[in-house]
């Protein structure tokens, strides 16, 4: 739909010259760095946003699919399923307040769904912090 560059590699390039350009600038003042290397790494999870957000939601919608045993449609919009999606998460959080999923069986498929969505968003937030907790898991 639109030319290049895209949306990726905006901020990808708004990203380099951050880091090329302004890190080494500001480093004598420790506030203005502070705050410019939390800014680069803004940018570098919404570039993880738009690469992996389809894929997430999809997945996510499957699994509360499963946990609900429906086949419920995800909307075609990526923002009306995105609004979706957290609806449905409303929903799961009132039914396990609610004692829905004190179940032994049932139990283990939330856990499953939420260990997976929380590995989902530590890959966009913090991918070096989900590789590091995968090599304890490995090793443990």
């Amino acid at each position: 739909m639109y030319d290049r560059p895209d949306l990726s590699e905006l901020l990808d390039a708004v990203r380099m010259h951050l880091e090329d350009q302004i890190i080494p600038a500001v480093k004598p003042d420790p506030r203005l760095y502070f705050h410019t290397l939390v800014a680069i790494n803004l940018l570098k999870i919404a570039g993880r946003e738009l690469v992996y957000r389809d894929a997430h939601l999809q997945a996510a919608w499957q699994r509360l699919n499963a946990l609900e045993d429906t086949d419920k449609a995800r909307p075609a919009d990526a923002q009306e399923a995105m609004d979706a999606l957290a609806l449905r998460s409303d929903q799961l959080c009132a039914a396990i307040r609610h004692g829905d999923y004190d179940y032994e069986v049932k139990r283990a498929a939330l856990f499953e769904h939420l260990l997976q969505s929380t590995r989902e968003q530590l890959e966009v937030a913090s991918p070096r912090h989900l590789q590091i907790l995968q090599q304890e898991d490995a090793a443990s």
